[in-house]
């Protein structure tokens, strides 16, 4: 028995030597992150009236659609051409030559309904038309040119 009870130190003995004893420690790892508030504002195109006929009785129009997103939960306060907000801004075009004319145009829209953004994924993008008109008179008395012009079109919010 005396022997049975040393084999059994003896195994007792080499199974703690074998055995490996780890401590631990925890911590916590804060995630954080943070959207802003934006929203994006895309136009369909330039407001181009092409050639413009100086013999023709007609005004020349264009349009251009405006369409914004913003993130979910942001509220648009207004839209502006040219920090107007009434739907109406009235703006002139020069010419590129020595001695420019220019001629005077009107861009009108309807004002957008209240609008508080959905995100700025797949979501529906809010439109607002904008219809530019070129009042006859405006361009049967100036010079053969090229005009341009440029406008600042702004949802702010």
């Amino acid at each position: 028995m005396n022997t049975s009870i040393r084999a059994i130190a003896a195994a007792a003995v080499a199974l703690a030597a074998s055995t490996t004893f780890a401590a631990s420690d925890t911590a916590t790892l804060n995630v954080t992150a943070s959207v802003a508030a934006v929203c994006k504002l895309t136009l369909s195109g330039p407001m181009a009236f092409g050639a413009l006929d100086p013999t023709s009785t007609a005004d020349a129009t264009a349009t251009v659609t405006a369409s914004y997103k913003c993130t979910k939960g942001t509220p648009v306060t207004s839209f502006t051409v040219n920090g107007v907000t009434t739907g109406t801004y009235a703006g002139t075009m020069t010419g590129a030559g020595t001695t420019p004319d220019s001629i005077a145009y009107a861009i009108a829209w309807t004002n957008p309904t209240a609008y508080t953004g959905l995100g700025l994924g797949a979501v529906t993008a809010k439109t607002v038309s904008l219809g530019g008109t070129i009042l006859n008179a405006n361009f049967v008395n100036v010079k053969p040119d090229t005009y341009s012009g440029s406008v600042g079109v702004a949802v702010n919010y």
